[in-house]
């Protein structure tokens, strides 16, 4: 599964255009829930780089890792002026977390990809006392009353990409990359949500939003 996950994201990287998507809509609500000035940041999932590069406008230090070597390759290019942020292609189960070294960790629409029982703990080790988890990640629907909740972002959704991305030209190849990997996705619905976290962090701060999307804070002690 890792290696079809790394061949989806490296097709992906070679149509990539900016723009608006349902992951930079939350950038700056997710800068928010981090401290103004920080040392060091850990990256996971950083894909071309977009939101590593606003990281890196308040903290010393960011290591912003990928599994697919495109995708780096792309935020490499794009972050040329950035000289504090570390750009490594790893498997974040593969590599070594080191033990108290980041003020924050953060991941965008990454973590469904990866066994939470396995990540979350070695997160936990990997924080300093007082350091925060930043996640954003995509969302199940287990009922009607989910559907209904998210009833506006369809019509949004529309209005959003008709405004923001008309500069953008649609492939069909993009299309199809985007496609394939989709077919294999797999999301946690809200109960799920409210479940796992908790049990590895303790308290933790959950929130949904529009977009298909839910949010993960929590601060270590």
């Amino acid at each position: 599964m890792t290696q079809k996950i790394r061949d989806d994201f490296d097709r992906i990287a070679l149509y990539d255009q900016e723009g608006w998507d349902h992951n930079n809509h939350y950038h700056y609500f997710l800068l928010k829930q981090l401290p103004k000035k920080t040392k060091n940041i850990l990256d996971i999932g950083c894909g071309t780089g977009e939101f590593s590069r606003l990281l890196a406008k308040s903290a010393d230090r960011v290591v912003a890792i990928d599994l697919s070597p495109n995708m780096i390759e792309i935020a490499r290019q794009r972050s040329q002026k950035y000289t504090n942020i570390d750009f490594q292609v790893a498997d974040i189960l593969q590599w070594e977390l080191p033990v108290e070294q980041f003020d924050a960790i953060v991941s965008i629409a990454t973590v469904h990809h990866l066994p939470l029982e396995n990540l979350l703990p070695s997160i936990k080790a990997a924080l300093n006392p007082g350091g925060k988890l930043v996640i954003l990640d995509l969302l199940e629907y287990e009922n009607i009353q989910d559907s209904l909740s998210d009833v506006v972002a369809v019509p949004l959704n529309w209005l959003l990409q008709m405004l923001k991305n008309r500069h953008i030209k649609s492939t069909p190849e993009m299309a199809a990359a985007m496609q394939e990997h989709l077919h294999t996705d797999k999301y946690l619905t809200l109960s799920q949500v409210k479940q796992i976290y908790p049990n590895f962090l303790g308290k933790v701060k959950m929130r949904k939003h529009l977009f298909w999307r839910y949010s993960v804070i929590w601060q270590k002690d």
